[in-house]
């Protein structure tokens, strides 16, 4: 969508210089995570007829997994601020968050990229100042990475953007393009709809743009924290299988010569060509348009069509031996398994998640019972990702203070200490990492006030007000707790 000529042509015209060459690999990869690929899955039998291989679909399988490794629904933002912890955790109990992150990031790691817009709806506008009125709100709009072209990139960061996505009004199609743009008193959001003709196009009750005065975006990106290798890229991440293709293939190819061997693993009879009649058809070859015209032969049924195979030519003077022949193939079910494991583990290990995180036994695919702790690539793989999934969570809950704060006139600080916390102890048990916080508090590595913060979930206010009330209980306390 973001190669389209309209937007990129409106978008040069207002001086900026986008890069459109990088859509074409999200829509390769976007064809895998459907498990749709027509130049790898489909092929013509050899009577012409569109066939298509098994498919196995392990790249929204891997997708699937990482999200599940990286969030859980017991993970929570905590702020140093009450009155910050109080205001977002009911604005992301409205927006469903801990519905929408696990959707982000399967989104980001097919591909590369995604996004959230804390977009505003029916707000004033007053000298070029936003103020709320009962009609106002804003919410979360979640954008896929076709739907982003990056506007202004330093030092790999994406600084100004725009998100195109596709409207239709009174029967007439519409592109929505909102652009986000850092001044020097902070991000300008400029609202533009241009028709089919690029032609700009207002609509009532949209602002056509208005300033935040801060330089926290009201956009957020995330990708999977690995260098992107691929030429053309313009800011956007790249997808955790871009450099696993040829695995995937791997495994779809394994895959379907084990339900072949099955499906036409029964006995064959092969019998003379005197034996047999035909129809003669005629159809166009798809890759060189040429008429191609061949005999096929008829068979009562599928099942006789795949135990009854035509040989040789016809003859006169033929006999039983010469007219038919059994034959009774053996199942290869343990080469395929064999085969089918061996592309998994190589798929596995490529998407960052260890060489033995997948088996295939008893037809399916099933997550191998495997402690983290002994997988070293996917726990430091983990990390680098969940330190970027930090990053944007706390983005987002930055671009809802900071607008809580514009609209609604709320003591909100946007800048306040924020963290994702890991409730359920991330790639360690929860009682792992409440041992690594006390040896962290006993050997001077972590204050007091951190510690009940991070071991106990508490706010910065609620950790002093426990420290005051420790010391009121036991004053002997006072030189354990740094008085």
């Amino acid at each position: 969508m973001n190669s389209n000529s309209v937007v990129i042509k409106y978008l040069e015209s207002k001086g900026y210089s986008p890069r459109t060459g990088y859509y074409g690999y999200i829509e390769l990869w976007r064809e895998w995570y459907e498990n749709e690929v027509s130049k790898f899955h489909e092929y013509h039998d050899q009577n012409g007829e569109k066939r298509e291989i098994y498919k196995l679909g392990m790249a929204k399988r891997g997708c699937e997994d990482w999200s599940s490794i990286l969030f859980s629904e017991k993970d929570k933002l905590i702020c140093s601020n009450q009155d910050n912890q109080d205001y977002l955790d009911k604005e992301l109990e409205r927006m469903h968050f801990d519905e929408v992150i696990p959707e982000n990031i399967e989104e980001a790691f097919w591909s590369g990229t995604c996004g959230t817009i804390t977009r505003v709806k029916n707000a004033i506008l007053n000298n070029n100042e936003l103020s709320a009125d009962d009609k106002t709100s804003f919410d979360l709009i979640n954008v896929s990475a076709d739907m982003i072209i990056p506007l202004r990139v330093e030092h790999k960061k994406i600084i100004d953007v725009a998100f195109v996505s596709t409207i239709q009004k009174e029967q007439k199609n519409y592109y929505y393009i909102e652009i986000h743009e850092l001044k020097e008193d902070g991000y300008i959001i400029k609202n533009v709809y241009v028709d089919e003709s690029g032609n700009e196009t207002e609509f009532e009750g949209v602002l056509k743009e208005y300033y935040t005065h801060s330089n926290i975006p009201l956009f957020n990106l995330f990708s999977p924290r690995i260098v992107n290798n691929l030429k053309n890229k313009n800011g956007l991440g790249i997808s955790i299988y871009a450099n696993a293709i040829d695995q995937l293939k791997g495994c779809d190819l394994a895959y379907n010569n084990f339900l072949k061997d099955i499906e036409l693993g029964g006995k064959k009879v092969f019998y003379n060509k005197k034996l047999v009649k035909y129809v003669t058809k005629t159809y166009t070859d798809e890759k060189s348009g040429e008429k191609v015209v061949q005999e096929i032969p008829i068979y009562p049924d599928d099942i006789t069509k795949q135990q009854f195979q035509v040989l040789g030519d016809e003859i006169s003077n033929a006999n039983d031996e010469t007219l038919v022949h059994e034959y009774n193939p053996s199942l290869r079910a343990d080469e395929d398994e064999k085969i089918i494991n061996l592309n998994l583990n190589l798929y596995s290990f490529k998407i960052g998640l260890g060489k033995s995180r997948y088996k295939f036994e008893n037809g399916t695919v099933v997550t191998a019972t495997q402690y983290v702790g002994e997988n070293q690539d996917l726990v430091q793989n983990a990390k680098k990702h969940r330190n970027a999934l930090n990053e944007y969570t706390v983005g987002i809950a930055r671009s809802i203070l900071l607008l809580g704060k514009l609209l609604y006139g709320y003591n909100l600080d946007e800048n306040d200490v924020i963290e994702l916390t890991n409730k359920d102890g991330f790639l360690v048990s929860d009682e792992d990492l409440q041992n690594q916080y006390r040896q962290d508090l006993n050997s001077g590595l972590m204050s007091k006030l951190t510690y009940l913060i991070k071991a106990r979930g508490m706010t910065l206010e609620q950790a002093q007000q426990e420290l005051a009330l420790a010391r009121e209980d036991n004053p002997q306390l006072k030189d354990l707790l740094g008085e």
